[in-house]
């Protein structure tokens, strides 16, 4: 990682260093959406349907930044893919979500949808950056 960060540059180091914090930020608010839809944080916002979908973007994401992270083989496809499935997966929710109209849940899926947009947009325009 220093030596990408070395042949790089500073403002590389710091597009690569937002793209990961992008991607995890998702993951993890993916993830705690998903313990709330699913009751474990108790009565807040129960919707079960919603639990097993947001738990599997959120790992497959938290996964990806990882694998971003250490540089291993083939990480850009996998932040790339990842990062392109929680986009729609986060289109769908909305899709749900807006006929609900709660507007925490909607606040929060526009939001996690920009994040997602900025990250993959990074992740295409510095394609060598994870990798």
């Amino acid at each position: 990682m220093r030596s990408l960060r070395k042949k790089a540059g500073n403002s590389s180091g710091s597009l690569r260093t937002l793209i990961l914090a992008l991607m995890f930020v998702a993951a993890l608010t993916l993830l705690a959406a998903s313990a709330v839809h699913a009751g474990l944080l108790g009565q807040i916002d129960p919707f079960p349907g919603a639990a097993p979908p947001e738990a599997l973007l959120g790992l497959v994401l938290a996964i990806a930044a990882v694998s971003a992270f250490l540089s291993w083989a083939r990480a850009w496809a996998f932040a790339m893919v990842a990062t392109l499935l929680a986009l729609l997966g986060t289109v769908y929710g909305l899709t749900v979500t807006v006929p609900r109209g709660g507007p925490g849940d909607v606040a929060y899926h526009v939001s996690l949808l920009a994040g997602l947009i900025v990250a993959a947009g990074l992740l295409i325009r510095q394609r060598g950056l994870v990798d």
